[in-house]
C-alpha cells in the first residue's frame, strides 16, 4: 500500500483568526467532528479595500460572529464556496445578508453528476449518500472552470475539481503560489467519496488536473496547510489504486455488498467508521462499474452484491 503521511496533531484556537500570509487569515469553526476533524477552515483572503471569504461554514451565529469580529471594518465583496456540504456554505446566506457581499460557487449539484450517478438517483432503490447536502445552497454568481474572480489587489481562479462532491471547485491564487482545496485534498484524512455526488473516477480526475498546475501549497477545508502538496497528490492517487484492487481481490472470492467488502478490507478502524468507509467502498464499486470490471443487477443499492466479470484475472 502506498504511504500517506497525514498530519493529525492540529490545534487551533476556534473562532480566533490565525494569520497564514499577510494577506490570507483563517478561522476554524466550533464543529469539530470524527468527519470535520477540528472543524470547518473559514478563509479571509484580501486587504482593507476588498475581502474574499472562501467558505463561511456552518449554519453557526458563533462562528458569524467571529468572522465579522476578524472582519473588522474591512469590507467583504466576495463569497466564494468550495462546495454546497453542510459544513461549508450555509453560513454564506446570513453572511451575505449581513454584508451585501454576492455568493459564487457551482450551483446545483445535480447538474455535475454522471449519467450512472442519475440512474442511481431514478432508481426504485435509495442509495443514500445525499443526507450531507445544504439543499437550500443558491448561489448569486455561478462559476465556470478556470474562471478569474478579481477583487482588490487579489485575483483567485475557480478550478472545477469534482469528485468529494460533484459541484466541487477548487481556489488557486497565483499571487501566493496557493490553493484553496476544499475537501478535494486534506492532510489529515483521504476525502469522504460517497455517491452519488462523490464519484471516485471524477476524483481521481481532478487530482490530475492539480498535478498539471503550479501550487504546491494547499489550504484545504479542515485541518492544517499541506505543504508538499502535490506529493500528498500522487500518494492519494496511489492509495486510490490500491482500494480498487483490493476490492477486485476480495470479489475474485465471490459477490459481496459494499457493507461486506468495507468490513473485510478496513479491519483496522473505528468501528464507528465503518458506514463511511462503506460509502467509499460504493464509490469505487460504481467506479469499477462504469469501467466495465464488475458487474451488478438493476436496480442498483447500496444494499447490491456486487461480482466480478470472469475476464478480470486480477
Amino acid at each position: 500500500m502506498s504511504s500517506i503521511k497525514f498530519d493529525i496533531n492540529h490545534k487551533p484556537k476556534i473562532g480566533q483568526a490565525e494569520s497564514i500570509f499577510p494577506d490570507i487569515q483563517v478561522i476554524t469553526a466550533p464543529n469539530a467532528s470524527f468527519m470535520t476533524f477540528t472543524g470547518t477552515r473559514t478563509y479571509l483572503v484580501g486587504g482593507r479595500s476588498g475581502l474574499c471569504i472562501i467558505d463561511p461554514g456552518p449554519s453557526n451565529q458563533q462562528h458569524l460572529k467571529s468572522i465579522m469580529r476578524a472582519v473588522g471594518d474591512r469590507q467583504i465583496t466576495h463569497i466564494l464556496i468550495t462546495h454546497s456540504h453542510s459544513d461549508h456554505s450555509p453560513l454564506s446566506r446570513d453572511l451575505a445578508k449581513k454584508t451585501k457581499a454576492p455568493i459564487y460557487g457551482f450551483g446545483s449539484p445535480e447538474k455535475g453528476r454522471s449519467a450512472l450517478m442519475k440512474e442511481l438517483i431514478l432508481s426504485s432503490q435509495s442509495i443514500g449518500g445525499t443526507e450531507g447536502l445544504d439543499l437550500d445552497y443558491k448561489p448569486d454568481m455561478i462559476l465556470t472552470d478556470n474562471m478569474s474572480i478579481i477583487g482588490d489587489g487579489w485575483e483567485i481562479i475557480a478550478i472545477y475539481t469534482p469528485g468529494h462532491l460533484s459541484d466541487h471547485f477548487s481556489f488557486a491564487l497565483p499571487a501566493r503560489n496557493v490553493l484553496f482545496s476544499g475537501d478535494l485534498i486534506m492532510g489529515w484524512s483521504t476525502t469522504l467519496i460517497s455517491p452519488p455526488d462523490g464519484d471516485v473516477n471524477e476524483f481521481c480526475k481532478s487530482l490530475k488536473k492539480l498535478l498539471l498546475r503550479q501550487e504546491n501549497i494547499y489550504l484545504p477545508g479542515h485541518g492544517k496547510p499541506v505543504f508538499k502538496a502535490k506529493d500528498m497528490v500522487t500518494a492519494q492517487l496511489k492509495h486510490r489504486e490500491y482500494r480498487k484492487q483490493q476490492i477486485l481481490k476480495e470479489l475474485t472470492k465471490g459477490p459481496a455488498s459494499p457493507l461486506e467488502l468495507a468490513k473485510r478490507i478496513y479491519t483496522r478502524i473505528n468501528p464507528t467508521l465503518i458506514p463511511a468507509a462503506t460509502r467509499n467502498v460504493f464509490a469505487h464499486l460504481i467506479d469499477l462499474l462504469e469501467h466495465q470490471k464488475i458487474d451488478v443487477k438493476r436496480p442498483i443499492s447500496k444494499e447490491s452484491s456486487f461480482r466480478i466479470l470472469k475476464k478480470i484475472v486480477n
